[in-house]
């Protein structure tokens, strides 16, 4: 087997024709190489501050997702979801990350950007009691707060209170 090895000065004598042809291979391979390809997501919740129970609805927004794709979502560490450009749920906690990883032609990609979700409590409201009045008279917020039962939070409003007809 015979190699020639060519010395630097050699390449100064390569034809225009072959030098062009030489810069759009190795163009061709680095375009190749440098890919496009990633994913972000989006919430249907703007501010991502919710009531518990409320339903949100996250959707990957795919950049040159290639020929054989699917996604993955994840909520924390623990993978959700079924493969799919959306992912809903209504039993988020306070705290709760989600992101998704699309699988593009045999790679993962994750996605650009996490999404963190505030949820709020509900306040205890207490439960049903009975207070009884007599006609002509207002009940106090400190009466009808006495007589809910459970362990009602404090403040909110009352509604229709007033004088009893």
């Amino acid at each position: 087997m015979k190699i020639n090895l060519l010395s630097p000065k050699s390449f100064c004598c390569l034809s225009k024709s072959i030098f062009l042809r030489l810069l759009l291979f190795v163009s061709v391979i680095l375009g190749t190489q440098a890919n496009a390809q990633s994913v972000s997501i989006a919430s249907s919740d703007a501010d991502n501050i919710i009531c518990i129970g409320t339903s949100v609805t996250f959707t990957a927004t795919p950049a040159d997702e290639g020929t054989t794709v699917s996604y993955q979502w994840y909520l924390d560490a623990t993978a959700v979801g079924t493969n799919s450009l959306t992912y809903t749920t209504s039993a988020l906690t306070d705290g709760q990350v989600v992101s998704v990883v699309m699988n593009s032609d045999a790679t993962d990609y994750p996605s650009d950007n996490d999404i963190t979700t505030a949820v709020n409590v509900l306040p205890n409201a207490g439960t049903d009691g009975t207070l009884t009045v007599c006609l002509g008279t207002s009940p106090t917020e400190a009466e009808l707060f006495a007589e809910l039962g459970g362990t009602p939070d404090a403040g909110g409003t009352w509604s229709n209170v007033g004088l009893v007809h």
